[in-house]
């Protein structure tokens, strides 16, 4: 690896599997008494949840798991990041925007799980997957997609890629949709709500009251939120909660805040979370070097 620039990137929900962390957990003592801890924090048995496949999905359930998870590598590799780039930028999917914000140290691990939960908690309100839906679309190469195709019961809910942008909305209204606008591939998600969109605000009103009383520290590292691609580093701690209440209800403004990184001239790129997902999603052109932190592999191979 480069002692340069670095991009660290923080998965999102979608990729959660069951037996993530069980490598760590074969491994690691201490890995073994946080899943304790988050057992504990949460109300239920974390592992036995991620192994129940009527839960795994299901948003109260994945995204403490995904942060867990993370949390995890985050702790595994933090300090050799630090020691070994000169230079290390944040972002995260959706989900990964908390576990960003945990990598800079804005709350520690018990008081995040905590932030994690409310979130959860909050988006599951809305959280059926009998009635809503979520797509990613791989546009067709030459296709300019019109955003006024959405409205009406479909949301644009992430600006992914130049080619992948994801719908969301009332599963009725999107399977219709698919029927009339076949502009490439729909790919169904692993989620059961209609994320960042307006059918969220209830969801990003009662999270925003939960979480007044959730003190974060203001963080000395840029880290580039989903939501108008405000720098964290930028803010004061008092505005944090209320940049994470816009996110929830806000389109994931992907694409953009990728090139808003590049613009730093990042020599390396690594994603952390359960899968690889968002190294797919970089710009063809990028010359440096990409890693994934998946599993106890992937961190020895750092």
């Amino acid at each position: 690896m480069s002692n340069k620039n670095l991009s660290l990137l923080f998965t999102g929900q979608g990729s959660q599997f069951a037996e993530m962390g069980v490598d760590f957990i074969k491994k690691y003592e201490w890995v073994k008494d946080r899943y304790s801890i988050s057992s504990k924090i949460l109300g239920y048995d974390l592992l036995k949840a991620q192994s129940d496949p009527s839960l795994l999905n299901l948003t109260q359930y994945s995204q403490p798991m995904i942060f867990v998870f993370s949390s995890i590598v985050i702790d595994l590799c933090k300090d050799y990041l630090h020691k070994n780039f000169s230079k290390i930028t944040l972002a995260g999917h959706s989900l990964g925007e908390y576990c960003a914000l945990y990598f800079a140290e804005s709350l520690e691990f018990e008081d995040m799980l905590e932030v994690v939960k409310c979130r959860a908690d909050s988006m599951s309100i809305v959280s059926d997957p009998n009635k809503y839906a979520m797509y990613a679309i791989l546009k067709k190469e030459s296709l300019e997609i019109d955003e006024s195709l959405f409205g009406e019961g479909v949301y644009l809910a992430n600006l992914n890629s130049d080619r992948q942008v994801v719908i969301c909305g009332f599963k009725d209204v999107i399977n219709k949709f698919k029927e009339q606008n076949p502009i490439g591939k729909f790919i169904p998600l692993n989620v059961s709500a209609p994320f960042h969109s307006d059918l969220m605000k209830d969801s990003a009103e009662i999270f925003n009251k939960k979480i007044k009383k959730n003190l974060f520290k203001k963080i000395n590292i840029d880290l580039i939120s989903n939501h108008k691609l405000i720098n964290y580093k930028n803010l004061s701690e008092e505005e944090y909660s209320k940049q994470l209440t816009y996110q929830i209800h806000s389109p994931v403004m992907w694409s953009e805040t990728i090139k808003t990184i590049f613009n730093d001239e990042i020599d390396t790129c690594i994603e952390i979370g359960p899968k690889k997902t968002l190294l797919n999603f970089l710009p063809k052109d990028f010359q440096g070097e990409k890693y994934t932190l998946c599993n106890h592999e992937d961190i020895n191979n750092v």
